[in-house]
């Protein structure tokens, strides 16, 4: 029999905050939910914190990964164990508020709505706390503003993601722009609370592997790239979109070590503009070199593969 609410963790050496995540959603007021949590082989002891919350509440189900997946993969095998009308995604370093999917949930019943949404809130390492501000634009401008923010939506489990087949290929973007798109309706609640917290170890952490950037921003940018050319969009969104497919190829050259620059630029030159040619100028390459000068001043191959990438605009 379903339930309402699947909840669907991956779960990776995070057992410092994981206590905090299982009880945020073992606690929640809307009773009827499961919790799936897939533990990708993790080597602290998360799998074990998973099992002592596994004992005590019987709505909580364990995969257990004997090989790394990452969070795709994750997510993808609790897609298919949920059994949920609607489901939703937790990181197992945050947490939800009590409220969270009680309120999603009525919201999308009452709407009759794909997708339900909330807010995240930020806890920042310095001590701040941030409130993210999108769902006003996409009250304003309509369902294709929804961009970034996935963990805060609660998606129609049959009706969208099966009916559709959809799926994550690398990580967020790619399950997002398939979900927008065949989402009848994104109805949005500002006191629905994703609570995001930052910490060294973090998905956007300030480190940034060569293989992490060709992984998630090249596999993102490249995913959208082929999805918004195989489907029908208007001239706005189109636009929209590019401009995320942009900020993907460009975003984390500055958190680069000194050693990746160059061999990023190749990869920059050879992948985004060779084989995509978005439209972009000299002006996108000027202003990479001027911030990338800036943090490495004695990179002296830079200018040879800015040639390069200039050639193939």
């Amino acid at each position: 029999m379903s339930v309402k609410v699947s909840v669907v963790i991956p779960v990776y050496n995070v057992a410092p905050y994981l206590t905090k995540c299982m009880e945020s959603v073992s606690g929640q007021t809307l009773h009827d939910i499961e919790i799936i949590a897939v533990n990708d082989a993790s080597t602290d002891n998360s799998l074990a914190i998973l099992k002592k919350f596994a004992k005590h509440d019987s709505r909580i189900k364990i995969i257990n990964h004997k090989k790394n997946t990452k969070t795709a993969g994750c997510r993808n095998d609790g897609l298919d164990a949920a059994t949920g009308e609607y489901v939703c995604f937790l990181d197992g370093d945050d947490y939800l508020d009590d409220d969270f999917c009680e309120k999603l949930y009525k919201l999308a019943i009452s709407e009759k709505a794909d997708i339900a949404k909330g807010v995240t809130k930020t806890f920042n390492t310095e001590g701040t706390v941030t409130v993210a501000d999108d769902n006003k634009k996409i009250i304003s401008d309509g369902k294709y503003a929804f961009m970034g923010h996935l963990l805060t939506g609660l998606y129609n489990r049959k009706k969208l993601l099966l009916k559709n087949n959809i799926r994550f290929h690398i990580d967020f973007f790619c399950f997002q722009i398939q979900a927008v798109y065949f989402a009848n309706k994104i109805v949005c609640d500002n006191t629905a609370f994703y609570n995001y917290v930052r910490h060294p170890n973090s998905c956007d952490s300030e480190t940034f592997t060569i293989e992490k950037w060709v992984r998630l921003n090249l596999g993102h940018a490249n995913f959208m790239y082929d999805w918004i050319n195989s489907h029908n969009y208007s001239d706005d969104v189109r636009e929209l979109y590019l401009e995320r497919i942009h900020g993907l190829y460009f975003y984390g050259f500055n958190k680069l070590a000194k050693s990746d620059i160059i061999k990023g630029c190749e990869i920059l030159s050879e992948n985004m503009l060779q084989n995509y040619n978005c439209r972009y100028a000299c002006s996108d390459i000027k202003n990479l070199k001027r911030r990338l000068y800036k943090s490495h001043p004695k990179t002296t191959k830079f200018e040879y593969f800015m040639n390069i990438i200039r050639h193939r605009i």
